[in-house]
Protein backbone atom coordinates (compact mmCIF):
# COMPACT_ATOMS: atom_id res chain seq x y z
CA UNK A 1 0.00 0.00 0.00
CA UNK A 2 2.90 2.37 0.71
CA UNK A 3 4.20 1.95 -2.84
CA UNK A 4 0.75 2.58 -4.34
CA UNK A 5 0.37 5.72 -2.20
CA UNK A 6 3.83 7.00 -3.21
CA UNK A 7 3.15 6.42 -6.90
CA UNK A 8 -0.18 8.22 -6.85
CA UNK A 9 1.19 11.19 -4.91
CA UNK A 10 4.22 11.61 -7.18
CA UNK A 11 2.22 11.34 -10.41
CA UNK A 12 -0.30 13.84 -9.08
CA UNK A 13 2.57 16.29 -8.62
CA UNK A 14 3.73 15.79 -12.21
CA UNK A 15 0.20 16.19 -13.55
CA UNK A 16 -0.91 19.21 -11.54
CA UNK A 17 2.28 21.20 -11.05
CA UNK A 18 3.06 23.91 -13.63
CA UNK A 19 6.15 23.29 -15.75
CA UNK A 20 9.07 25.68 -15.31
CA UNK A 21 11.27 26.02 -18.41
CA UNK A 22 14.44 28.11 -18.50
CA UNK A 23 16.82 28.83 -21.38
CA UNK A 24 20.40 27.63 -21.07
CA UNK A 25 23.64 28.11 -22.98
CA UNK A 26 25.44 25.07 -21.59
CA UNK A 27 25.14 21.29 -21.87
CA UNK A 28 23.69 20.32 -18.48
CA UNK A 29 24.53 17.23 -16.47
CA UNK A 30 22.61 15.37 -13.76
CA UNK A 31 24.15 17.60 -11.06
CA UNK A 32 22.81 20.81 -12.60
CA UNK A 33 21.14 22.72 -9.76
CA UNK A 34 18.34 23.95 -12.04
CA UNK A 35 17.21 20.41 -12.84
CA UNK A 36 15.30 18.60 -10.11
CA UNK A 37 12.85 15.72 -10.06
CA UNK A 38 9.98 18.16 -10.25
CA UNK A 39 8.50 19.85 -13.32
CA UNK A 40 11.60 21.79 -14.30
CA UNK A 41 13.49 21.80 -17.57
CA UNK A 42 16.17 23.59 -19.54
CA UNK A 43 15.91 24.40 -23.23
CA UNK A 44 18.53 25.21 -25.85
CA UNK A 45 19.53 24.42 -29.43
CA UNK A 46 21.86 21.41 -29.28
CA UNK A 47 23.64 19.27 -31.84
CA UNK A 48 23.70 15.53 -31.19
CA UNK A 49 26.21 12.93 -32.31
CA UNK A 50 25.49 9.23 -31.92
CA UNK A 51 28.32 6.76 -32.60
CA UNK A 52 27.44 3.09 -32.73
CA UNK A 53 29.37 -0.16 -33.27
CA UNK A 54 27.77 -2.24 -36.00
CA UNK A 55 26.99 -5.90 -35.21
CA UNK A 56 28.27 -5.44 -31.67
CA UNK A 57 26.12 -8.29 -30.36
CA UNK A 58 28.56 -10.67 -32.07
CA UNK A 59 31.71 -9.29 -30.46
CA UNK A 60 31.80 -11.69 -27.51
CA UNK A 61 31.18 -14.62 -29.87
CA UNK A 62 34.01 -13.54 -32.18
CA UNK A 63 36.61 -12.49 -29.62
CA UNK A 64 35.52 -13.83 -26.22
CA UNK A 65 34.25 -11.84 -23.25
CA UNK A 66 37.55 -10.30 -22.13
CA UNK A 67 38.62 -9.05 -25.56
CA UNK A 68 35.09 -7.80 -26.26
CA UNK A 69 35.19 -5.87 -22.98
CA UNK A 70 38.53 -4.32 -23.95
CA UNK A 71 37.08 -3.30 -27.34
CA UNK A 72 34.07 -1.66 -25.66
CA UNK A 73 36.33 0.17 -23.20
CA UNK A 74 38.59 1.39 -26.00
CA UNK A 75 35.64 2.49 -28.15
CA UNK A 76 34.13 4.53 -25.33
CA UNK A 77 37.50 6.01 -24.36
CA UNK A 78 38.06 7.17 -27.95
CA UNK A 79 34.61 8.73 -28.09
CA UNK A 80 34.93 10.59 -24.80
CA UNK A 81 38.38 11.99 -25.53
CA UNK A 82 37.58 13.06 -29.10
CA UNK A 83 34.20 14.61 -28.23
CA UNK A 84 35.65 16.54 -25.29
CA UNK A 85 38.57 17.72 -27.45
CA UNK A 86 36.01 19.20 -29.85
CA UNK A 87 34.09 21.06 -27.11
CA UNK A 88 31.35 18.44 -26.76
CA UNK A 89 30.03 16.48 -23.80
CA UNK A 90 29.17 12.80 -23.55
CA UNK A 91 25.78 12.42 -21.94
CA UNK A 92 24.88 8.80 -22.56
CA UNK A 93 26.59 5.40 -22.73
CA UNK A 94 24.48 2.54 -23.99
CA UNK A 95 26.63 -0.55 -24.43
CA UNK A 96 27.88 -0.12 -27.99
CA UNK A 97 26.66 3.46 -28.38
CA UNK A 98 27.68 6.93 -27.24
CA UNK A 99 25.70 10.19 -27.36
CA UNK A 100 27.68 13.41 -27.62
CA UNK A 101 26.03 16.81 -27.17
CA UNK A 102 27.33 20.12 -28.54
CA UNK A 103 26.24 23.72 -28.07
CA UNK A 104 27.18 27.12 -29.50
CA UNK A 105 27.74 28.55 -32.96
CA UNK A 106 30.15 25.81 -34.06
CA UNK A 107 28.17 22.90 -32.63
CA UNK A 108 27.47 21.17 -35.96
CA UNK A 109 31.02 21.52 -37.21
CA UNK A 110 32.37 20.24 -33.90
CA UNK A 111 30.00 17.27 -34.00
CA UNK A 112 31.03 16.38 -37.56
CA UNK A 113 34.73 16.76 -36.83
CA UNK A 114 34.31 14.53 -33.77
CA UNK A 115 32.56 11.86 -35.83
CA UNK A 116 35.29 11.93 -38.48
CA UNK A 117 38.09 11.75 -35.92
CA UNK A 118 36.36 8.89 -34.10
CA UNK A 119 36.07 6.98 -37.39
CA UNK A 120 39.76 7.62 -38.05
CA UNK A 121 40.73 6.41 -34.57
CA UNK A 122 38.65 3.24 -34.95
CA UNK A 123 40.18 2.48 -38.34
CA UNK A 124 43.77 3.45 -37.59
CA UNK A 125 44.26 2.84 -33.88
CA UNK A 126 41.66 0.46 -32.39
CA UNK A 127 41.43 -2.02 -35.26
CA UNK A 128 45.20 -2.43 -35.81
CA UNK A 129 45.93 -2.74 -32.08
CA UNK A 130 43.24 -5.37 -31.51
CA UNK A 131 43.55 -7.07 -34.92
CA UNK A 132 39.83 -6.50 -35.49
CA UNK A 133 37.63 -4.99 -38.18
CA UNK A 134 35.22 -2.98 -36.02
CA UNK A 135 32.81 -0.91 -38.12
CA UNK A 136 30.98 2.11 -36.72
CA UNK A 137 28.21 4.42 -37.86
CA UNK A 138 27.57 8.03 -36.86
CA UNK A 139 24.45 10.19 -36.98
CA UNK A 140 24.13 13.96 -36.44
CA UNK A 141 21.24 16.42 -36.23
CA UNK A 142 20.53 19.62 -34.30
CA UNK A 143 17.55 21.56 -33.02
CA UNK A 144 15.69 22.93 -30.02
CA UNK A 145 15.57 20.47 -27.12
CA UNK A 146 14.00 20.36 -23.67
CA UNK A 147 16.18 18.68 -21.04
CA UNK A 148 14.65 17.32 -17.85
CA UNK A 149 15.73 15.03 -15.03
CA UNK A 150 14.14 11.63 -14.42
CA UNK A 151 14.51 8.86 -11.89
CA UNK A 152 14.56 8.78 -8.11
CA UNK A 153 15.76 11.59 -5.89
CA UNK A 154 18.76 11.09 -3.60
CA UNK A 155 19.74 7.94 -5.50
CA UNK A 156 22.79 8.46 -7.74
CA UNK A 157 22.31 5.10 -9.44
CA UNK A 158 18.75 5.78 -10.53
CA UNK A 159 18.62 9.15 -12.24
CA UNK A 160 19.44 10.52 -15.67
CA UNK A 161 18.58 13.28 -18.11
CA UNK A 162 15.95 12.99 -20.83
CA UNK A 163 16.42 15.01 -24.03
CA UNK A 164 13.03 15.79 -25.57
CA UNK A 165 12.82 16.90 -29.19
CA UNK A 166 13.41 15.92 -32.81
CA UNK A 167 17.17 16.36 -33.07
CA UNK A 168 18.35 13.61 -30.72
CA UNK A 169 15.73 11.23 -32.09
CA UNK A 170 16.74 11.84 -35.71
CA UNK A 171 20.46 11.67 -34.93
CA UNK A 172 19.87 8.27 -33.35
CA UNK A 173 17.96 7.05 -36.42
CA UNK A 174 20.68 8.33 -38.74
CA UNK A 175 23.39 6.50 -36.80
CA UNK A 176 21.37 3.29 -37.14
CA UNK A 177 21.45 3.68 -40.92
CA UNK A 178 25.17 4.46 -41.14
CA UNK A 179 27.58 1.62 -41.93
CA UNK A 180 31.25 2.62 -41.87
CA UNK A 181 29.99 6.13 -42.57
CA UNK A 182 28.56 9.30 -41.04
CA UNK A 183 25.06 10.53 -41.90
CA UNK A 184 23.97 14.06 -41.04
CA UNK A 185 20.64 15.81 -41.50
CA UNK A 186 20.23 18.21 -44.40
CA UNK A 187 19.80 21.01 -41.83
CA UNK A 188 23.18 20.20 -40.27
CA UNK A 189 24.82 20.04 -43.69
CA UNK A 190 23.52 23.47 -44.64
CA UNK A 191 25.17 25.20 -41.71
CA UNK A 192 28.58 23.53 -42.02
CA UNK A 193 31.34 25.93 -42.99
CA UNK A 194 33.07 25.29 -46.31
CA UNK A 195 36.21 23.79 -44.87
CA UNK A 196 37.88 20.41 -44.47
CA UNK A 197 34.85 18.83 -42.79
CA UNK A 198 32.60 19.73 -45.71
CA UNK A 199 34.74 19.65 -48.83
CA UNK A 200 38.49 19.26 -48.15
CA UNK A 201 39.08 20.11 -51.82
CA UNK A 202 36.38 17.75 -53.05
CA UNK A 203 32.74 17.10 -52.27
CA UNK A 204 32.92 14.48 -49.53
CA UNK A 205 29.16 14.24 -48.99
CA UNK A 206 26.54 12.31 -50.94
CA UNK A 207 22.88 13.36 -50.69
CA UNK A 208 20.41 10.62 -49.87
CA UNK A 209 16.88 10.10 -48.65
CA UNK A 210 15.99 7.77 -45.80
CA UNK A 211 12.66 6.41 -44.64
CA UNK A 212 12.46 6.12 -40.87
CA UNK A 213 10.60 3.34 -39.10
CA UNK A 214 7.77 5.81 -38.58
CA UNK A 215 7.40 6.13 -42.35
CA UNK A 216 8.76 9.69 -42.39
CA UNK A 217 11.10 10.49 -45.29
CA UNK A 218 14.08 12.68 -44.48
CA UNK A 219 16.82 14.17 -46.63
CA UNK A 220 20.36 13.79 -45.39
CA UNK A 221 24.01 13.57 -46.42
CA UNK A 222 26.47 10.71 -46.01
CA UNK A 223 30.26 10.46 -46.06
CA UNK A 224 32.82 7.70 -45.54
CA UNK A 225 35.65 10.21 -45.09
CA UNK A 226 37.45 10.55 -41.79
CA UNK A 227 39.70 13.20 -40.24
CA UNK A 228 43.21 12.29 -38.96
CA UNK A 229 44.08 13.06 -35.37
CA UNK A 230 47.40 14.87 -35.32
Amino acid sequence: MALLKDLNEKLDVYINQAYEIENTTIVPDTDNSKLTFGNKGLTCEFAFLFMDIRKSSKLHEQYGFEKAAKIYQSFHDINVRVIEENYGFVRSFDGDRVMGVFVGKSKNGNAVKSAMQIQWAIRNILNPKFATKIVCGGGIDFGEILVTKVGKGRDKNNNDLVWIGKADNYASHLSNEAYNSIIISSESFKVLHVDRIKYNGINMWNPKELVLKTGVKIKCYETTFDCPII
